[in-house]
């Protein structure tokens, strides 16, 4: 199993595939600050969503131009 996130973009969306819940906390953190600064995300919300997932609760959320998938396979 692994993260997957999807930030839209246009034609072009962009794909990052990790494997730990503290990379993909890492990756949109640094979101948040750079393409999608101009996005409100509320990190301490996101942390919760990537633990769900993690955990089973939860397969994929989807906020203003982030998706974030638990998805099957290897990285």
């Amino acid at each position: 199993m692994h993260f997957k996130i999807i930030v839209s973009n246009g034609r072009y969306p962009l794909e990052y595939r990790c494997s730990t819940a503290a990379e993909a906390y890492g990756c949109i953190e640094s979101l948040s600050t750079g393409l999608l600064q101009d996005v409100s995300i509320d990190l301490d919300e996101i942390m919760e969503m990537l633990v769900a997932m993690k955990t089973g609760k939860m397969r994929s959320t989807e906020q203003h131009k982030l998706s974030i998938f638990w998805a099957e396979g290897e990285v």
